[in-house]
């Protein structure tokens, strides 16, 4: 096999297989290719790299950490942290403000009443458990509150603007009132917290109207006509009731029973519309301890002198009710007692508070008369710093209309003095 020939690139001569130089030119015929030896990068040009790079990423942490951040878990509880100091920023109940409160469920009974409630934005330190609304505060430019989210249109969750509250809330950075219907269905309530850095801190409650069963006893389904009968279906209501908390309604006929009652859990107690009023003779209490409201309409309590015609060791709202001829009409003592449209006559002290401790359910006493009577109000002691106040209240022929003992401020601005 003849082997391939190739010629000369220099004269075209034939070469012979295998040869190196041409024998006619003396030229090499092998390709030769220049290699470039190794660049190295100077030691200053890497040096300076590293340091841009090293530059870049400190400005990227930089910008990083000083942006603006948005904290939102979904929750009633951020944990934030500025300047090196971390803070636990939480929504929750009145009084308790180291536990979150996610889920509110709210017992209502009545469909057309509007109930309201409040919730407080605690600030603390969570490693010391100490009060850190006053530092955290001095950071913040706004906090507002809004239900994003209201099942009813009509008888939609609602909120009042976020305040301090240091008479009611002590321990509360902010407090907002909370109001809705038995028909309000559930909602989300979005706590905005914008700090004067530009960060954003956002908490949210879910809360939920829980309707209540009501038990309903009228004179036409139940024995009411004497103070003893009335005792023994309040004494039943436990069992009645299977110990829900569930809304008791009691009608009371147009009689006047000869003594008085002890209410053993909270009630709605009403007297009669029609036929003459409702008259107890004997002192009322409402015995337990309880966070409900008792409800007491257009009932006269009518004493001989002697005695206190009505106390609660909980809250209770007196509507339309007359409270004459006792020691105390009404004593307001180890709860809270409001009174609407209510007449105090001819007692030796109609209205006493004395106690230090509780929630104040309505500061005002609006629209009552204090007639004849030898101390109108009696203020020894009262568990608030909030004004007390008596919008279109009429004190008139009391031998003192207020004797204010505690120094307890008061705004009597729309009081009638005769």
């Amino acid at each position: 096999m003849n082997e391939e020939t190739k010629s000369c690139p220099h004269c075209g001569a034939q070469l012979p297989a295998g040869a190196s130089f041409c024998p006619h030119c003396a030229q090499s015929v092998n390709r030769h290719e220049a290699v470039s030896p190794p660049r190295h990068m100077p030691r200053w040009a890497l040096y300076s790299a590293l340091m841009i790079l090293a530059a870049l990423l400190l400005a990227g942490g930089l910008y990083l950490r000083s942006r603006p951040q948005v904290c939102d878990n979904g929750a009633a509880e951020v944990l934030y942290t500025d300047g090196g100091v971390t803070y636990q920023v939480l929504a929750g109940w009145l009084d308790d403000r180291f536990d979150p409160a996610h889920q509110v469920y709210q017992p209502a009974d009545v469909s057309d009443m509007l109930y309201t409630f409040p919730q407080c934005l605690y600030i603390n330190h969570p490693e010391s458990g100490a009060n850190a609304k006053d530092e955290f505060m001095e950071k913040v430019e706004r906090v507002t509150a809004a239900f994003v989210e209201t099942d009813s249109e009509e008888l939609p969750w609602t909120c009042d603007e976020p305040i301090p509250r240091p008479d009611y809330a002590p321990e509360a950075a902010l407090v907002s009132s909370i109001h809705f219907y038995s028909g309000s269905g559930q909602g989300t309530l979005q706590w905005t917290v914008e700090l004067k850095n530009g960060d954003v801190i956002r908490l949210y409650q879910a809360m939920e109207a829980k309707p209540l069963k009501v038990y309903r006893f009228t004179p036409e389904d139940t024995p009411l006509n004497t103070a003893e009968e009335v005792q023994a279906l309040l004494d039943s209501l436990n069992e009645i009731t299977e110990g829900e908390r569930n809304t008791v309604e009691i009608h009371l006929p147009p009689v006047t029973y000869d003594g008085g009652l002890t209410i053993p859990r909270a009630i709605n107690l009403y007297g009669a519309e029609e036929g003459g009023r409702t008259v107890f003779t004997g002192p009322v209490r409402i015995a337990p301890p309880d966070t409900r409201i008792s409800w007491i309409y257009d009932i006269d309590f009518v004493g001989s002198g002697n005695g206190v015609g009505f106390s609660a060791s909980a809250r209770a709202f007196l509507q339309r009710c007359r409270i004459s001829g006792w020691r105390t009409g009404v004593l307001v003592q180890d709860a809270w007692v409001s009174a609407f449209d209510c007449t105090f006559e001819e007692n030796e002290i109609g209205l006493h508070f004395n106690h230090d401790s509780g929630n104040p359910m309505d500061s005002r006493y609006m629209g009552d008369v204090f007639r004849n009577n030898g101390t109108a109000v009696l203020l020894e002691r009262v568990p608030t710093r909030e004004s007390l106040s008596f919008p279109d209240t009429v004190f008139s022929g009391n031998g003192t209309d207020i004797d204010n003992r505690c120094g307890q401020e008061l705004d009597l601005s729309e009081t009638v003095f005769e």
